[in-house]
Parts: structure tokens; C-alpha cells; sequence
């Protein structure tokens, strides 16, 4: 029986794992200390009662093993328990409005240096740009000196090409007391003036301004005791507002037809002034149109969708626009109707397949619609002749044009009431006048009596901002001194 060897552990490795042992207990203690004093040591008796309280909760639920589907609960912030008050903060403001950034341009150049930049304008004249003059040549007319023609169209050139400027271009010169010549104002666009002055330092610097203009609604209304035309000339509606006007009901209305003496019509219009300048800049944005046609009333309210397109509706929301119009050329008399004819030329009786609308040489024919051209060229006796597809069932045709506008070939797609082309006489034809043909399925129809569907009507998401902008022009027309036909019967 062997005797079994007996082993004692080596002194050596004893100390070792000893001297590890307790190096890393002395590691432990060092962190605990630096715990102590970075964050435990600054809170307050009340703030470690709950950080107790927190942590024995937290225990009883970890031994709760027999408790099913217990809601964790949420780890605490350390911030939270420092000293300090709860600060609520805000986002980074909005980009700035460039009306809150630029200053208000003014009639005069003193005026508006005086107020920005403490430079006092003693004396102003107006010069305007010669044909084959540069911006120096003008300045030089001011008595600049050469360095500084240099630098002022230095300064110019920031914001206008100065290599581009228009004959007749107008700029204010201003000058100080020693009739120097310090400043310099022209107009940058419709929507901003420039001005170029010596600044107190010496050097000369620019400075853009916002031109202040005033938008108003204009109500225009009356009676037509002979034509559209003439009532609307006698009302001091402007050409192109009776133009947007008429392309509006245009798709309603048969303006040859349906008028008759007695009827009324209105239109809503903006106005845009320059108030430096009391000049008015642009009229014919129209808001509104209506008319009562035989004591029937029709209104219809321009309003802009979410999606950017522009649509007109009436009180109800329908669209005033049709797949097609019938009258694809303004101020038009219809001069033969749909229907079997005597012929002008050959003198048999034959089926005349559209309608003829006179009208001067070179008036602007729109389409009907929008749609694919397929065909646009000669077309025998139609002379110069474009038929536009409108979809599987619509084409229209036009024909006897003088020419065919610009962009417009066989292939090309073309947006309704866009130009296509001019009235003339070419083809067979007696005298300048518009052959206008809507084929449904390929076969020739009347275009004067044909049912045409309606666009897209107003979608019920923008039925509150088109409400809005009906209250806003009912309310304007029943406010103006003016007399109300249609707007205030709409209601």
C-alpha cells in the first residue's frame, strides 16, 4: 500500500495572489472614493433617502420572482439629483423674412441714406441711360471721378449687370453740399431698389431696399346694353382683365349665344402700386367673375390648392372649367354655324362639320384643351390646319390659320388656353376667320351644343381655405360703393 505524497502549497505563490488581491481591493476602494466625492457626497440627506428608497424598491421587485409581467421601473438621471433649478429651452429661431432684413425704399435718396446710413443728400437729379452708353459714360455726365466710376461700378455690378443695361434705364444721382456727387439710386427689379453711396469712411458700399407695394382689390360691374366689350370698356375694366375674364366663363358661357341686352356681369381684380411712385404696375389677376345671364346667376372664385395649381369654383365647390371650350378665340363673332349650309365658294349644299368664328387676321387662337398635337401643317383646303388629342374620345381642330405659334409641331403637348396659333385666310376660305371643330370618337359634333364634362371639382380637404377666400371677396363686393350684381346674390 502506497503511501499517498502530501502537497503544500509554495510560499511565493501565496504572497502573489496575495499582493493581487489586494492590490484590487485597493482598486475598488479608490473608485468608491472617487464615486463618493464626483457624486455622492454632494447630495443632500433628502436626495439619498430616495436614492435608498429607489434601490431597495428595486430589490423587492428582483426578488419577487413568482411576480409575472412587472413594468421595469425607469432607471433615475444622476443629473436629477444635483442642486439646481429645472430650465426649459428653446429651438433655433426661423430663418428671418427678407421684409425684416431690408429696408423700405423711399421716393428720394435722401431720405432713405438719412435714416440708414447717417449720409446727408443735399441735392438729386435724374439722369437716364443714352443709347450706346456705359454706366461711366452716365457718371461721368454726374462729374464722378475716374476712381470712383470705377468703384461705383464695381459696387453696381453686385446686383444689376451692368453690361445689360436697357436705353432709357433711369438713375439718381445725389450730391452733398459741396455738390459732390455721393450716392447713387436705380431700380433693381419690381421688387427692389439699389442704392451705391459713400459711406462715412470714404469707401462707397450698396445697399438694397424693398419697393413698398400696395395690393387692393378692384371691383368692376355693369350692365351690357350692346356687347361684353363695351360694357366692360365703360366700367374701366382693364383689356386684360376682361381677357382672364372671358377665358374663365368662356368655358360656361356662349358668349355669341347666350348674351342678350339687360344682362350683368362683375369681375374682381388686383392692383398692384408702386407707392414711391403712386404708378400702377400691373393689373388683371382676377379673383373673382360672375354674371347674370337671362336673371340666371353664375359666380366663380379663383383659389390656389395645397398641390400649387390654380382652380375655379363656384359657391358649391364645382369647377368652372370643362374638358373643353367651346370659344378658343376671344372677342369672336360666330359668323356660320354646325350644320348643312350653302357652301360660299363651290355654292352646293354641304354639311358645314364645325363652326366659323370671324375674326381680325393674326388674332391668337388657344387650345381648346390640353393634349398631344397630331397634326400641325397644311392641310389642303384647311389651309394651315393643327388637331390637338385630348384624350381617347376628345380631338379638336383648328384650321385657315395665318401661322402656327411658336413650340407647336406634330407631338408636342400644349396646355389648355395656350397659343397655338393666329387667325388667317389661308385654304379655301372667303376671309380671315377661325374653322373650329370638336370630334368626339373621330366624328365631327356641334361644338356650340354639346354636353362637355366639368375638371375636377374643389376636394373636400380645401373646402375651409376656400370658404375663406369666398367670405373675403363677398365680403369686399358687398362693401364697395360700387353697384353688385352677382357677388351679393351668391350668398
Amino acid at each position: 500500500m502506497g503511501i499517498k505524497p502530501k502537497f503544500r502549497r509554495c510560499p511565493i505563490f501565496i504572497d502573489c495572489a496575495t499582493k493581487r488581491v489586494t492590490n484590487c481591493m485597493l482598486q475598488i476602494t479608490v473608485s468608491f472614493f472617487r464615486i463618493w466625492q464626483s457624486a455622492i457626497r454632494p447630495l443632500k440627506t433628502v436626495h439619498l433617502l430616495a436614492l435608498f428608497s429607489l434601490m431597495t424598491g428595486n430589490l423587492a421587485y428582483a426578488g419577487a420572482n413568482q411576480i409575472k409581467n412587472v413594468i421595469p421601473i425607469q432607471k433615475p438621471d444622476l443629473i436629477l439629483f444635483y442642486d439646481g433649478n429645472v430650465m426649459s429651452m428653446e429651438g433655433p429661431y426661423g430663418r428671418p423674412s427678407i421684409e425684416e432684413v431690408l429696408p423700405v425704399s423711399t421716393s428720394t435718396l435722401a431720405e432713405l441714406l438719412a435714416s440708414e446710413a447717417r449720409v446727408s443728400v443735399e441735392r438729386e437729379i435724374s439722369l437716364t441711360l443714352n443709347k450706346n452708353e456705359t454706366l461711366a459714360d452716365l457718371l461721368k455726365r454726374a462729374n464722378f471721378t475716374s476712381s470712383e466710376l470705377y468703384q461705383v461700378a464695381d459696387v453696381a455690378s453686385q446686383k444689376i449687370n451692368v453690361r445689360k443695361l436697357g436705353i432709357g434705364k433711369n438713375f439718381v444721382i445725389g450730391f452733398d453740399n459741396n455738390d459732390t456727387p455721393i450716392a447713387v439710386k436705380t431700380n433693381q427689379s419690381d421688387k427692389f431698389d439699389y442704392f451705391i453711396f459713400k459711406n462715412n469712411y470714404g469707401s462707397w458700399q450698396g445697399l438694397q431696399a424693398i419697393r413698398p407695394i400696395d395690393r387692393e382689390f378692384v371691383h368692376g360691374a355693369g350692365i351690357i346694353d350692346g356687347t361684353l366689350y363695351e360694357a366692360a370698356l365703360e366700367a374701366n375694366v382693364p383689356l386684360s382683365t376682361l381677357d382672364n375674364f372671358m377665358r374663365v366663363m368662356g368655358f360656361s358661357v356662349d358668349f355669341q349665344r347666350q348674351l342678350r341686352q339687360g344682362d350683368a356681369f362683375e369681375v374682381v381684380y388686383e392692383k398692384t402700386t408702386d407707392r414711391t411712385t403712386d404708378k400702377t404696375l400691373s393689373v388683371g389677376k382676377v379673383h373673382y367673375v360672375g354674371m347674370v345671364l337671362s336673371g340666371k346667376k353664375v359666380g366663380y372664385y379663383r383659389h390656389e390648392n395645397n398641390d400649387g395649381t390654380i382652380g375655379w369654383y363656384d359657391q358649391a365647390g364645382k369647377s368652372a372649367v370643362r374638358t373643353l371650350m367651346r370659344t378658343p378665340v376671344n372677342g369672336a363673332r360666330l359668323s356660320s354655324s354646325y350644320g348643312m349650309r350653302k357652301h360660299p365658294i363651290s355654292g352646293y349644299n354641304k354639311l358645314h362639320k364645325g363652326v366659323d368664328f370671324s375674326v381680325p387676321t393674326g388674332t391668337p387662337i388657344l387650345a381648346a384643351g390640353s393634349g398631344q398635337i397630331e397634326i400641325a401643317g397644311w392641310k389642303g383646303n384647311y389651309g394651315r390646319y393643327i388637331r390637338i388629342r385630348h384624350n381617347n374620345t376628345y380631338q379638336t381642330a383648328y384650321a385657315h390659320m395665318s401661322g402656327i405659334a411658336k413650340g407647336v409641331y406634330a407631338g408636342a403637348q400644349v396646355e389648355q388656353g395656350q397659343v397655338i396659333g393666329y387667325v388667317g385666310s389661308t385654304g379655301r376660305s372667303t376671309g380671315p376667320h377661325l374653322h373650329y371643330e370638336i370630334l368626339v370618337n373621330r366624328r365631327q359634333v356641334n361644338p356650340m351644343t354639346i354636353n362637355l364634362p366639368t375638371g375636377k371639382n374643389l376636394l373636400e380637404t380645401e373646402r375651409g381655405r376656400f370658404q375663406g377666400v369666398v367670405n373675403k371677396l363677398n365680403t369686399y363686393i358687398q362693401n364697395n360703393e360700387s353697384t353688385n350684381y352677382v357677388g351679393v346674390t351668391l350668398n
